[in-house]
C-alpha cells in the first residue's frame, strides 16, 4: 500500500485525533469541577460523565486510557516524520501544537480586537494536566521530563495507569515547538549541517538521506513493537 492510497484517510484520521483531544480535555476538565464543588472523592469509586457525543468515560478505564495513549503516540509519529514524508498532516499541525510563526494573537492585541486567541490541544491539555498533579501528589509525574532527537519518537510506553503519565509528554511539545532556533521534524538537524565550513551540497544531501534512513528504521521498529505489546511485559 502507498501513502497515496491513504491519503484519503487522513481527514477522517484527523477528526478522530481531535475528539480523542477533546474527550481527554472533557475529561480533565470535568474533574476539576467534580473536585472542587464535591471536595475529595472516594476511595475505589470512578469519576465518571456522559460526553456531548453519549459516550459515558471514566479516566480510572483502562480503554480509555489505552486509546489516550494510541492517539498521542499518533501524534508523536506525525510529528517525527520529516514534513515532506507526511504533506497531509502538516495543514492540520496548528490545531495541535504551537508555532513559533504564529504571532496573529499577539498582532490582535496589538491592534485592539480582543479576538479570542485558539490554544493548541497539547498547550491546553498540559495546563489542565499539572493542575490536576498538583491535586494528586501521589501521581504527579511533573518532575519527569522527556527530551526529544529529531528523527526519534518521544513515547516507548506500552501501556499507562494515569493520564498524569502523559504530562510530560505534552510540557515537552508545549516547549520545543514555540522555541525560535528548534524543531522536532529536523530542521534543527539540517540548519546544522547547512553551516558546517566547507559542507558541500552533495555530501549535506547525502548526510540527510543516511539520517532519515536510519531513523525511519528506528521508527519502524518502534511501531512494530506497539503492534506486539501484547508479547511484551511492561
Amino acid at each position: 500500500m502507498s501513502p497515496q492510497h491513504l491519503t484519503s484517510l487522513w481527514p477522517t484520521m484527523i477528526t478522530e485525533l481531535v475528539q480523542v483531544f477533546l474527550l481527554m480535555e472533557q475529561e480533565l476538565t470535568a474533574d476539576e469541577d467534580i473536585s472542587r464543588t464535591s471536595g475529595p472523592s472516594v476511595a475505589g469509586l470512578e469519576t465518571t460523565y456522559s460526553g456531548g457525543n453519549g459516550f459515558s468515560t471514566s479516566y480510572n478505564s483502562q480503554r480509555w486510557l489505552n486509546l489516550y495513549l494510541s492517539a498521542c503516540k499518533l501524534l508523536d509519529l506525525a510529528l517525527t516524520l520529516p514534513p515532506e514524508s507526511l504533506p497531509q498532516f502538516q495543514m492540520y499541525r496548528w490545531a495541535f501544537i504551537p508555532e513559533a510563526s504564529d504571532d496573529s494573537g499577539l498582532e490582535g492585541r496589538r491592534q485592539g480586537t480582543h479576538q479570542r486567541e485558539f490554544k493548541p490541544y497539547v498547550v491546553r491539555l498540559a495546563k489542565l494536566l499539572r493542575k490536576r498533579a498538583k491535586k494528586n501528589p501521589e501521581e504527579d509525574c511533573s518532575t519527569r521530563t522527556l527530551s526529544w532527537e529529531p528523527g526519534h519518537l518521544m513515547l516507548t510506553l506500552y501501556v499507562i495507569r494515569s493520564l498524569e503519565q502523559l504530562l510530560p509528554f505534552f510540557n515537552l511539545l508545549s516547549q520545543v515547538f514555540n522555541s525560535k532556533c528548534s524543531s522536532r521534524s529536523g530542521l534543527a538537524y539540517n540548519h546544522n549541517l547547512t553551516d558546517a565550513p566547507g559542507n558541500k551540497d552533495g555530501h549535506k544531501l547525502e548526510s540527510q538521506k543516511v539520517f532519515w534512513s536510519r531513523a525511519r528504521q528506528n521508527i519502524e521498529e518502534m511501531v512494530e513493537k506497539d503492534f506486539l505489546e501484547g508479547l511484551i511485559k511492561t
